[in-house]
């Protein structure tokens, strides 16, 4: 099925991720995730740069996240009993999100880390 115009296009991106956020748990653990560092970071005074970084790697993650299940369910169609190729589709795919998990993590703590672990320490002394 071919989009008409661009609303419908939009419309059919947005309800893919409508989708993807509502059955999918991992996804609702990653937007949650999102909105916290979000809101960290801007607690922290991150700068300009740095929350630039931390939105492209929640993009990045989100982005796995999505393709691993259009993955999922790709695969879920093509093949109704058990495959040992269909797991490995299915394992690599969450695979790319789990590294971009990981490094995602990685890369908040090098950005935010140090300003938590201050203004923890700031916060500590009222105590």
């Amino acid at each position: 099925m071919k989009n008409r115009n661009l609303y419908e296009s939009f419309k059919t991106a947005s309800q893919g991720i409508w989708y993807t956020l509502v059955k999918e748990r991992n996804m609702k653990i990653h937007f949650a995730a999102a909105a916290g560092v979000i809101l960290l970071s801007l607690w922290l005074g991150a700068s300009r740069i740095e929350l630039t970084v931390l939105c492209l790697t929640i993009a990045m993650v989100i982005c796995f996240e999505l393709i691993n299940t259009a993955m999922e369910v790709m695969v879920d169609i093509i093949v109704d009993v058990y495959h040992p190729k269909a797991k490995i589709i299915k394992d690599v795919s969450a695979g790319a999100v789990l590294v971009s998990a990981f490094f995602s993590v990685a890369i908040g703590w090098i950005i935010l880390g140090d300003k938590l672990i201050n203004r923890l320490i700031i916060l500590l002394k009222y105590f």
